[in-house]
């Protein structure tokens, strides 16, 4: 096989964004995984590609943060809100239940509150992007979480539903992420021994695990593969990720329109660059 071509986020991020989620040149859902070790720069892409097609298309979007702390979520920029009254004011929000609870009592109070949250967007024409930041931790939650979270694997897209999910490791999540996704972006495992495993949500795994080993990890390399064009590339972030203004909560407050809230009708910014 040939080793897939370099380029900057900064040359194929465009042309991704704008065949994300439309297939054949039809606009329909697909869902996307995200899968490197810790460090290995896949927050700082989900930042890119939420900023990225917020710009593009408007899309409605909400990111669920369940970390103590992230500074690179928070180079979003977007309004925090942990009840699903608040988040119907945005289009663009990070839902962050935060907590000063620690161990069962701090993932019962995550559990209530994150099955709260994926019981109100289950609804028909929902029309969202949702990114989990951790989906194996939510999963971890409760048996009940983790098929609420398989139902939005299997059947989101008729819901309009388009779902983002990041991972350290590819094991330990419900099999339907894997077969579900058709856009992968992998970065190079921390352990030798699950190269395998990595190389496995590419392809042959012969085939894709040199690729995986040349990446540059001081350089945060990752691959990217549509199954739907069934091409592949190797990138990076080449820029600074900044808050937007026009995603600002400032700016979403003072454009909301009245009616049911951000997610139904929000203006779509203009394009800063």
């Amino acid at each position: 096989m040939q080793a897939p071509e370099r380029v900057p986020w900064s040359e194929l991020g465009g042309d991704m964004i704008a065949m994300w989620g439309r297939p054949g040149g039809k606009a329909q859902p697909e869902h996307v995984e995200i899968t490197g070790q810790t460090g290995s720069g896949k927050t700082y892409l989900l930042t890119a590609l939420l900023q990225e097609r917020a710009l593009l298309r408007g899309s409605s979007e909400i990111l669920l943060a369940t970390k103590k702390q992230d500074a690179t979520l928070e180079l979003l920029g977007w309004p925090v809100v942990d009840t699903w009254q608040e988040l119907q004011r945005y289009r663009w929000a990070t839902f962050w239940p935060r907590t000063a609870a620690k161990g069962t009592a701090r993932k019962e109070y995550h559990r209530k509150k994150i099955q709260e949250l994926l019981d109100e967007l289950w609804q028909e024409d929902a029309n969202i992007v949702l990114a989990f930041d951790e989906v194996g931790y939510v999963e971890s939650l409760s048996k009940e979480i983790r098929e609420t979270v398989r139902m939005y694997w299997r059947e989101g897209r008729s819901q309009g539903i388009t779902v983002i999910a990041m991972k350290q490791r590819p094991v330990g999540v419900v099999r339907d992420q894997h077969s579900e996704t058709r856009w992968k972006f992998v970065f190079p495992p921390a352990d030798h021994a699950d190269m395998r495993r990595f190389a496995e949500l590419l392809g042959p795994p012969r085939e894709w695990e040199p690729v995986l080993q040349s990446l540059d990890q001081e350089n945060h390399e990752f691959v990217v593969r549509s199954n739907e064009k069934n091409e592949a590339y190797i990138s990076w972030i080449d820029y600074p990720i900044e808050p937007i203004a026009a995603q600002s909560k400032e700016a979403q407050d003072a454009e909301r329109k009245p009616g049911p809230g951000g997610l139904y009708g929000q203006k779509r910014p203009a394009r800063p660059r």
